[in-house]
């Protein structure tokens, strides 16, 4: 309760925008989590929800720790963004562009509301959450990559803008 004050507080005051981690349970899925020969392994096995609000292209606009790091206009992060952008198509069909690379549909990739699914060889199932901030909507989502699965910690956020 006392972060969502301060939440409020912090838009009030034009401090642009806060975003609690509490405010990413878009959805109630549970996603489960097994440990395969030292793998973190995620249910991927959830049914497909329609989310007609994520429809579409989102780019990459930054990295950050937490949901709560971003700060619209100002990259917080200095790497170059490896996931350039992500199209969510209709039937939970998804296209990505990853380094210099062209914006692809991957047969692997799948998505339902709140998650993104890597059917490969990751077997992880990312979520999402969507918010409208200064009348743009970004796009917070789970990177779970090696630092996640490999070495079991916390995901770090892509930050994603509606195109």
């Amino acid at each position: 309760m006392k972060l969502k004050i301060l939440a409020v507080i912090a838009v009030l005051a034009g401090f642009g925008a806060l975003v609690c981690a509490e405010d990413l349970k878009m959805n109630d899925m549970k996603i489960g989590s097994t440990e395969v020969d030292g793998r973190l392994v995620d249910d991927i096995d959830l049914p497909f929800v329609n989310d007609p609000a994520v429809l579409g292209e989102w780019r990459s606009v930054d990295f950050v720790r937490e949901p709560g790091d971003f700060e619209p206009g100002k990259r917080g992060s200095r790497v170059d963004l490896y996931l350039k952008a992500m199209k969510f198509l209709p039937e939970g069909a998804m296209a990505w562009a990853i380094e210099g690379g062209p914006i692809k549909v991957l047969p692997w990739m799948a998505w339902t509301k709140g998650v993104v699914l890597h059917r490969g060889g990751d077997h992880s199932a990312s979520r999402y959450s969507i918010r409208e901030i200064k009348g743009v909507k970004y796009m917070f989502f789970e990177w779970k990559s090696g630092d996640y699965i490999i070495r079991h910690r916390k995901p770090e956020y892509y930050v994603l803008k509606k195109i």
